[in-house]
């Protein structure tokens, strides 16, 4: 069954400057929690390929993906990692003083995650990850 998360935050800062972070896929290694290595890996007009690695629990783990990029969203769909589907997008709209940022992701995780794809767990790690993009901006 598959496993749902929606986030909604208002930031005071421009809209163009939330939205190039966030797109900015290669600095990733910067300032998420437990990714050890973002780039990548192939570009063209329409996409590119990334490669995120991440270490939680002494474990590594590697996801490539083919990321579509409009002026506001960034479409994000797993094409290898440890889901069995994880597709996520990322929504800036200008918004009075600032901007609405909407990340909303929707996966499928294989038998063995299921012990950490608890509701509170997921909030957990997906607030961690928020909070170090919001974090990042100010």
């Amino acid at each position: 069954m598959p496993s749902k998360f929606n986030y909604e935050e208002f930031v005071a800062k421009d809209s163009k400057e939330v939205f190039e972070l966030i797109s900015n896929f290669s600095e990733y290694k910067n300032f998420l929690p437990g990714c050890t290595n973002s780039e990548i890996l192939s570009s063209s007009e329409e996409y590119e390929i990334g490669k995120l690695d991440f270490n939680f629990f002494n474990k590594d783990y590697t996801i490539e993906s083919k990321n579509i990029k409009s002026s506001s969203e960034l479409t994000i769909k797993q094409l290898k990692g440890p889901f069995n589907s994880f597709d996520a997008s990322w929504k800036v709209t200008k918004k009075d003083a600032g901007c609405l940022v909407n990340f909303s992701a929707e996966f499928k995780a294989p038998f063995f995650m299921q012990p950490f794809m608890q509701k509170s767990l997921i909030d957990i790690f997906a607030g961690k990850f928020i909070n170090a993009f919001i974090g990042r901006l100010l």
